[in-house]
């Protein structure tokens, strides 16, 4: 062999050896610092199989010098999504350890210590994950919901500030500044931001402020206006957190994953919401309310096979789950299956003979068929059963009515106010049989109160004007 030959072997050799060490030497500092950091692993005799498989696996890992850092990683993932929350914190301070620059560990790491009520630390390490990644919103939200939560008024305010330079409708960051100005007594400030948030979000952020603060400036119209229109909820909601919402892949529970897919419905990400439903499903192929949630879900989508096809595996699993075969008769009725619509409701009723929403059902097609008097029975039992709603009192008043039983329809539209005094259907009726007998004290009375009704739609309270008008020869002012 020729010297210079031999003499690049022998450069090459040297190389490869120096190469070796040094990536074998990194892979010992991994090594090291995953071994420090690395939390015990939690009783999982309860958990799912695949996820102990996958958390045992992912430990193993972690134990070796050559995928340590691998394992510590699917670790954080695992427990973080699945609920054991000290032992992802403990991986994320060995992963923020392992890779400084990587704004996400002391981001997942902060929203568990602001769940845990660690203020301080939290917020120590959203400021850590902001430097890293200052154009990522949710940190920069969820550090100044975490801050005003800690009475650190002044740095929250300033941080939803910085929010909405970069997001100038940023409904998060309208609200926190709106819920500063109501703790000042900042009325005007607070009703703009407010009126504005309600607005970007049609009331699933801000419900329950908005209508707090009318009534604190007296305007109980606008307070009740809101309410009529009967809005799911107020309630707060964190903002959409990509980085967070990543896990939902890695939960091996169904009722989170159905929850959280409720979440995203509400905030029209369905997309998110379908994949979360059906993972439950999959983690959980038996639980009849994942069954039922991805139904309900499917059908608002206009999916109404795929709706049919899980209401239908709910009466498998669970007989006497009364609503599963409700909604799979009432699809198939809409879908043009009358006589499966018939045998699925026989079948519930015989499987749930105590349920006064399948007995309500039957007593509506039975109405609907001109069998008045079955019908009447029907209703009947469903109140029986369950005697504090106001709705079957209403149908069985209206089917009285309707049959020229004055009195007795009367008396049931009474019975269902005693459940509910403002409802919107058994004031109008009332209203109207009060006019209609001429009985002008009772009709003022009902009148005022349907007047004052923000649920009772605009036409139908002059259409009630103008019948007291034609009874009494004079107009109700009110």
């Amino acid at each position: 062999m020729k010297p210079t030959i031999k003499l690049t072997l022998a450069m090459g050799a040297v190389l490869l050896l120096g190469g070796g060490g040094w990536w074998y030497g990194a892979k010992s500092n991994q090594y090291a610092v995953v071994a420090a950091h690395l939390p015990p692993v939690p009783d999982l005799s309860a958990d799912h199989p695949e996820l102990v498989e996958r958390i045992q696996a992912a430990d193993a890992n972690a134990l070796t010098r050559f995928a340590a850092r691998t394992g510590m990683i699917e670790l954080s993932r695992l427990y973080h999504a699945n609920g054991y929350l000290d032992a992802a914190a403990a991986t994320y301070v060995g992963l923020a350890e392992l890779e400084p620059a990587e704004p996400r560990w002391p981001h997942l790491h902060a929203t568990i210590l602001a769940g845990f009520g660690q203020a301080t630390p939290a917020i120590e390490r959203w400021d850590r994950a902001i430097a890293l990644a200052p154009d990522y919103l949710p940190a920069q939200l969820r550090r100044a919901d975490l801050m005003l939560k800690d009475n650190q008024i002044d740095a929250a305010a300033a941080a939803y500030r910085h929010v909405l330079e970069q997001e100038r409708d940023n409904a998060w960051a309208l609200l926190g500044l709106a819920r500063i100005d109501l703790e000042k007594e900042a009325w005007r400030d607070a009703r703009q931001r407010l009126e504005r948030v309600v607005a970007l979000t049609n009331y699933t952020l801000g419900y329950d402020l908005i209508v707090s603060l009318y009534e604190r400036l007296g305007e109980d119209r606008e307070a009740e206006a809101i309410r009529g229109r009967s809005f799911a909820s107020g309630a707060y909601r964190d903002p959409t957190d990509p980085w967070l919402d990543a896990l939902m892949a890695d939960c091996y529970d169904s009722f989170r994953l159905s929850l959280e897919a409720g979440a995203k419905a509400r905030h029209n990400d369905n997309e998110t919401a379908r994949r979360w439903l059906e993972r439950a499903i999959v983690v959980a192929p038996n639980d009849v309310s994942a069954h039922f949630q991805l139904a309900g879900f499917l059908r608002e989508q206009g999916d109404l096979p795929g709706a049919m096809t899980h209401y239908q595996r709910c009466t498998e699993l669970d007989p006497q789950f009364a609503d599963g075969w409700a909604q799979l008769s009432a699809l198939q009725a809409l879908t043009g299956n009358a006589t499966a619509s018939e045998r699925t409701l026989q079948a519930g009723l015989e499987n749930c003979p105590d349920s006064p929403g399948l007995h309500r059902m039957k007593a509506r097609r039975l109405r609907d068929t001109g069998q008045t008097g079955a019908a009447i029975m029907a209703f009947r039992k469903a109140i029986k059963l369950r005697p504090n709603e106001p709705d079957p009192y209403l149908e069985l008043g209206t089917t009285l009515l309707s049959a020229d039983r004055t009195p007795e329809g009367i008396r049931e539209v009474e019975n269902a106010l005693a459940w509910d005094p403002l409802n919107p259907t058994g004031l109008g009726i009332l209203a109207y049989h009060a006019i209609e007998t001429k009985d002008r004290a009772a009709a003022d009375r009902w009148m005022t109160l349907v007047d004052r009704q923000p649920r009772i739609e605009t036409s139908l309270v002059n259409q009630l004007r103008a019948v007291y008008r034609g009874a009494f020869g004079e107009r109700w002012d009110g």
